[in-house]
């Protein structure tokens, strides 16, 4: 078998095998992503009830405060616009 058909065989299998490890990658990807959101949202949470206040909780509540934010915006003001 010559250099290029080997070349081309190798690509052929490595694209098989490619395909394959995206989609593990995705789902790992995602399990990791869940995680860390969690543990964000925990930290931030314990923030605000007051039952941690270090640097790293307060951290934490200040970087999802803008989609906290943004979600109740849009809850009251919906709200207001339904009781019009």
């Amino acid at each position: 078998m010559n250099k290029a058909k080997l070349v081309e065989l190798a690509e052929e299998v490595l694209t098989d095998i490619d395909e394959g490890l995206k989609q593990e990658l995705r789902k790992n990807l995602e399990k990791e992503l869940c995680k860390r959101l969690d543990n964000r949202f925990h930290q931030a949470g314990s923030y605000l009830y007051g039952f941690q206040s270090n640097e790293s909780y307060k951290k934490s509540y200040e970087s999802v405060k803008p989609i906290l934010d943004e979600a109740i915006n849009k809850l009251l003001n919906k709200e207001t616009t339904n009781d019009r």
